[in-house]
């Protein structure tokens, strides 16, 4: 019978990232660079406090001038760094989303920087009419197009084909099996380290402006919290039927017993078909994506249909297969 396994792995076995998509990644460092060049120059020439919100042409809210370079030179720089991560083999599948989602961030702030502190430079006002300029900081974002067009599409991986018979694993009749495999996502590693670091660092702003960013800091521990959740998962399959846990948080994420399932497969999955990682819920199926690559694919009796992605997933899904049949 079939002895249980264990594997530790750094999911996903993807291609490397091109040239193209290292320069791509490096064009996100400019928009911090530009905050940085151009705080440092004109700092001495800006007062202690400027304008962040205007109604037509009034300043309806300020803030201090440190705060604003930091604030917006902390999420430019956020945004440099998840381009480094977007270079990681996990994030292959999902590489030209993060650069678009993280050239937003980063342009918007640095644009937000610019028209702000330009205004107040050329206006020689602390609180200048605004008129159409803060348009621009807007039109700022669109800078995250900049890396999306030049990282290259990757070619979509081919699905195997679902009508074929299961595979199955040969048991006695008083024989049983199981397996089970231990799957670490680098990517999630990265985030929840972010997040915590950007949750302490808006928590402390948070505290100083007197209760302003209280949101963004729950919003980001929440994100601390789902991404350690994906981190480190296990993966089993026995008699209990398949079962996903999270290692870190340690409870359970989906159990499906075996009495529950109609069918199962290896499958090649593709998260962008699921709208990215994390756990995904569609109209009559779900998923657990953690990368690119094979996954156990579970029919259930009902009709519905379960995923979740692991290597060498043919051995787990065909002993799944064998044990549901009884």
């Amino acid at each position: 019978m079939p002895h249980p396994t264990t594997a530790e792995i750094d999911i996903p076995l993807t291609p490397r990232s091109t040239v193209r998509e290292r320069f791509a990644a490096a064009t996100l460092w400019l928009p911090a660079l530009a905050i940085s060049v151009t705080a440092t120059l004109w700092y001495d020439s800006l007062p202690a406090v400027l304008p962040k919100q205007w109604n037509g042409s009034e300043v309806t809210s300020t803030a201090g001038t440190e705060v604003m370079i930091g604030v917006t030179g902390s999420i430019a720089l956020v945004g440099a760094i998840v381009g480094l991560v977007a270079l990681s083999d996990a994030a292959a599948e999902i590489r030209r989303v993060l650069l678009l989602a993280a050239g937003f961030a980063a342009g918007l702030a640095a644009s937000t920087w610019l028209v702000i502190a330009g205004l107040v430079l050329v206006t020689g006002s602390p609180e200048p009419a605004a008129g159409a300029w803060p348009v621009l900081a807007v039109v700022g974002s669109g800078y995250g197009l900049i890396p999306f067009a030049l990282s290259p599409r990757r070619a979509q991986s081919s699905r195997i084909d679902a009508s074929a018979p299961a595979a199955t694993v040969p048991l006695g009749a008083t024989e049983t099996g199981a397996w089970f495999t231990t799957v670490t996502v680098p990517v999630f590693v990265w985030v929840a380290t972010l997040a915590a670091l950007g949750a302490v660092a808006l928590g402390v702003f948070s505290v100083v402006e007197g209760g302003a960013g209280a949101s963004a800091v729950i919003t980001l521990a929440l994100v601390t919290v789902i991404s350690l959740t994906f981190a480190r998962l296990r993966v089993s399959v026995d008699r209990r039927g398949l079962r996903v846990v999270s290692s870190l948080l340690r409870f359970p994420l989906k159990q499906i017993p075996l009495d529950q399932i109609a069918s199962a497969r290896a499958e090649t999955i593709r998260p962008m078909d699921w709208g990215g990682w994390g756990y995904r819920i569609l109209p009559g199926r779900s998923a657990i994506v953690l990368s690119g690559g094979q996954g156990i694919a579970v029919t259930r009796r009902n009709g519905t249909e379960f995923v979740v992605t692991v290597p060498a997933a043919e051995l787990p899904a065909a002993l799944l297969s064998t044990l549901a049949a009884r």
